[in-house]
């Protein structure tokens, strides 16, 4: 029963984290000391795949429409050349290009960012030193609509994507980040992000799959499915929430989190 709850909580956290620019390494830093959490299994890569395949399935769901459009656009656009000026052939070309850096980044350089940069004070350090960058950026942003990103725009956001291998600086805020500074509002800051969450989490579960049908999954059943369901509902409930809340509010609340998250992160570690 324990396990369950322990997923229904890492579940949660990383649905959340996920999308929030707050940083999930930052939270997996804190959270098995803060539940005691002794099971293997639940630090395991079989575990860590089904988290983010709830994810994933939070995106993909919240903005079916949306994908569905940009991949008939794509699809028209690849046998038509009359349909390449379209917005949404050029959305999707913009995505799958920005999408490059982080699969060269995560192929070369995972393995290096992961047994060099998991120092706790260093990630509360990252976190602090991105939260700033982002609250820099938010004041930057200048109302620019998504549908009118360059191909410069898109590379760009990609490249700064990239850096997110480091822990501490998180994916979805990094990529925010980057979208504002070129001028995009809020809201469509956070819709680009989001959509390019999709190809790299599909890409980061197709790497990995593998590896989990080979350790089997089969004995911890009703723990990944509570993972996998917590990660999902929160995954879904944190996009909802993000995109309606940047429709009125600044991003500032997320840096004085990842400021306040951060120095809490420093005075554990220091306290032993």
């Amino acid at each position: 029963m324990l396990d369950i709850i322990h997923s229904f909580i890492l579940g949660v956290v990383q649905g959340l984290t996920e999308f929030l620019p707050v940083s999930s390494s930052a939270h997996l830093v804190l959270l098995p000391k803060i539940i005691n959490l002794k099971n293997e299994f639940l630090n395991s890569l079989t575990f860590d795949v089904l988290l983010h395949s709830g994810t994933l399935l939070a995106v993909l769901i919240y903005y079916r429409e949306k994908i569905v459009k940009l991949l008939v656009g794509f699809f028209k656009g690849i046998f038509n050349k009359q349909e390449r000026n379209n917005t949404e052939f050029k959305l999707s070309i913009f995505l799958i290009l920005a999408t490059v850096p982080a699969l060269f980044a995560g192929a070369f350089l995972n393995d290096y960012a992961e047994s060099n940069f998991r120092n706790p004070v260093l990630i509360a350090l990252v976190l602090i030193v991105f939260g700033f960058f982002l609250l820099y950026a938010d004041r930057k942003n200048t109302g620019k609509e998504i549908n009118n990103l360059t191909l410069k725009d898109a590379l760009i956001i990609g490249c700064f994507q990239a850096i997110a291998i480091i822990p501490g600086v998180s994916r979805s805020g990094i990529t925010i980040t980057a979208a504002l500074l070129l001028g995009l509002k809020r809201q469509d800051a956070a819709e680009f992000s989001f959509l390019l969450s999709i190809p790299v989490i599909f890409g980061a579960f197709v790497f990995e799959i593998s590896d989990v049908i080979k350790t089997g999954i089969y004995e911890n059943i009703s723990v990944l499915l509570t993972g996998f369901i917590s990660s999902f509902i929160a995954g879904f409930v944190a996009i909802l929430f993000l995109i309606n809340f940047v429709k009125k509010n600044s991003y500032l609340p997320f840096v004085v989190y990842r400021v306040l998250l951060g120095v809490l992160i420093i005075g554990l570690f220091f306290k032993g």
